[in-house]
């Protein structure tokens, strides 16, 4: 980001831009105060859970006039489907959509090659579907020190809210029902998408419990073999001196595709002046014509054309991961979304300890989330 912002400044130096980066911890608490009471960004960046809140309270301006005077234009053809959908909120364009980042499979080339687990060719073959994920990972999980326990796993569960997501949209689950009105984490498909992971741990036996365990340490240091993570962990795994491993879309575990992913979309605050908003603008579509350089930092560009580009398709976690695109699912596009997660992610975590039953846990968030979508 930072060096786009350079090149924008330098290609148009009548535009000043103040950059900040600001933790996710503090950054929706500074920008909620700033867009209550004044100082708020001429452009700021809203991940798609939390987009839905903040264009409820009506501080985003709607961006109607600057996609229509756009030069040359932008339009619905120019982006993937579902990012350029997450901008809108109750049929009102508030956002421009700068990249998608699904979850996808990384894996070990290494322990693959080992466990003899390739193709034709001798290359690693990740899983497709759940069959082949689980004769994997069964061959990827050893005890190699001989004590009894395995110290080398096929999987492990590093997130546990986009990894239960993606499963549970896989059996045709969601957080809440299609209306957004009532929890659904007690269905059918979400009992079973739970149901299934608490199965990898404890009947399978090939990943750990995710208590007293760094899952993605453990994926860094060649001790485990698969996980599912966002595109933005590339880097972290980029860093690791010595790790030979790819990407590749999750495996399909369910009757259906569907990955868990976010999107960073632009926005300006509502009460901007006319002068700042064209200048932020500006900015804005700089971001989205030079999205390259956002994807080789770990994103894919919500830009088809980016998207396509040669320079693209040669990174290749990142165009493996773009492989998803067109079943990405989000966190329920709610006001109340961020709020769910307080009774999600326990219920989810009870499961895998088994200190609930999946029925239990489920049931239990379900309850708690309909009395919070109940509330005024």
């Amino acid at each position: 980001m930072a060096k786009m912002v350079r090149q924008f400044q330098v290609e148009n130096p009548d535009v000043q831009v103040n950059m900040q980066i600001i933790p996710w911890g503090t950054y929706y608490d500074k920008l909620t105060l700033s867009l209550a009471y004044g100082g708020a960004p001429d452009v700021f960046i809203l991940q798609a859970a939390r987009f839905s809140e903040f264009a409820s309270f009506h501080t985003i301006r709607p961006l109607a006039d600057l996609y229509a005077s756009a030069q040359p234009p932008l339009t619905a053809k120019q982006f993937a489907p579902v990012p350029w959908h997450e901008s809108f909120y109750q049929g009102v364009q508030y956002a421009l959509p700068l990249d998608t980042h699904p979850i996808g499979l990384y894996y070990n080339t290494k322990l693959f090659r080992e466990a003899g687990i390739v193709d034709q060719n001798g290359k690693a073959k990740p899983p497709t579907n759940l069959t082949e994920f689980l004769d994997a990972a069964k061959k990827l999980t050893k005890d190699t020190n001989g004590d009894g326990q395995p110290d080398q796993w096929g999987f492990v569960i590093t997130n546990q809210h986009s990894n239960w997501l993606t499963i549970a949209h896989q059996f045709g689950g969601d957080i809440l029902t299609p209306d957004g009105k009532h929890g659904a984490m007690a269905s059918a498909p979400c009992l079973q998408a739970t149901q299934l992971m608490v199965d990898m741990i404890y009947k399978y036996k090939i990943a750990p419990k995710p208590e007293g365990v760094d899952a993605w340490l453990a994926l860094r240091q060649g001790k485990a073999a698969m996980a599912m993570e966002g595109i933005y962990m590339l880097a972290s795994l980029q860093e690791q001196p010595g790790l030979q491993f790819a990407g590749a879309p999750a495996p399909q575990f369910g009757p259906k595709q569907g990955v868990w992913g976010g999107s960073h979309l632009l926005c300006q605050p509502v009460g901007i002046s006319p002068e700042h908003s064209r200048a932020g603008w500006r900015l804005m579509r700089f971001l989205s014509d030079h999205s390259l350089t956002w994807a080789e930092g770990g994103q894919v560009p919500a830009r088809l054309e980016v998207k396509r580009s040669p320079q693209f398709t040669a990174l290749p976690v990142q165009a493996q991961f773009a492989r998803q695109i067109g079943y990405v699912v989000y966190d329920p596009q709610v006001p109340r979304a961020n709020s769910l997660n307080q009774f999600v992610d326990p219920a989810i975590e009870a499961a895998l300890l088994q200190l609930q039953t999946p029925e239990a846990s489920m049931t239990d968030a379900d309850r708690r989330i309909n009395q919070l979508l109940a509330r005024p």
